[in-house]
């Protein structure tokens, strides 16, 4: 039987978005405006949330990784690292399901993230300016503080390496990517689009693993 967490701790989801904005914001500095020690930056809760989605399912991320290598955009032996978090790493113990609001997957953050913030291992900054039909967006910085406190975690809290390598296959089949496109990756899936708001979106885990293993043999990886 698959056993699926619907709701993580709030320290977990803390530790989870520190390593996020660790791994997969993009560099900043001073001269983008950026607030003294950010080192980098995320910037929409909108793109966030979609990385976040990949990390907490790993059902959604292998599918991913096997449609950037279908399209050349990854090399073909990446379909292993599709085994890997579908099948090896055990990951009905670390899913996660998200609720659908109508911009797709969320989860209200601010009580984690005032975990980071309030040491000083994060900013989040309001940018943009408001409309009559959009709010300003906000954007997340890493300090320099919770660049030191990410890389201390890794040496001192082993476990915390299943999560540390999910956020790099995140990053391999994202980089570059936008918030407009993470959104129109994961609404290519029936499941996800069609998940009424306010419900938990499902699992794709038994199509995904049909697909993995047609991949596997068609590129002789079996």
């Amino acid at each position: 039987m698959t056993i699926v967490q619907v709701e993580p701790t709030r320290e977990q989801t803390a530790v989870r978005l520190l390593l996020i904005l660790d791994r997969l914001g993009d560099s900043c500095g001073a001269n983008d405006g950026a607030p003294p020690t950010a080192v980098r930056v995320i910037r929409a809760q909108r793109k966030l949330a979609k990385l976040d989605f990949l990390v907490r399912n790993p059902d959604y991320l292998a599918d991913h990784i096997i449609t950037a290598c279908e399209e050349g955009r990854l090399a073909k032996e990446r379909l292993l690292d599709a085994q890997a978090v579908l099948v090896e790493r055990e990951p009905e113990l670390h899913t996660y399901r998200m609720l659908r609001n109508r911009h797709g997957a969320y989860e209200p953050m601010n009580n984690a993230l005032s975990v980071l913030r309030h040491p000083g291992l994060i900013r989040v900054v309001r940018a943009g300016k408001s409309t009559d039909t959009q709010v300003r967006r906000r954007d997340y910085y890493l300090l320099a503080a919770g660049e030191t406190f990410a890389e201390r975690l890794r040496a001192e809290v082993p476990v915390l390496a299943w999560y540390d390598q999910q956020v790099l296959y995140v990053r391999m089949v994202t980089e570059g990517m936008s918030a407009e496109q993470l959104k129109a990756l994961q609404y290519e899936h029936a499941e996800y689009a069609g998940t009424p708001v306010g419900q938990v979106i499902a699992g794709i885990s038994e199509r995904v693993r049909v697909r993995l293993t047609a991949a596997l043999e068609r590129e002789g990886l079996a």
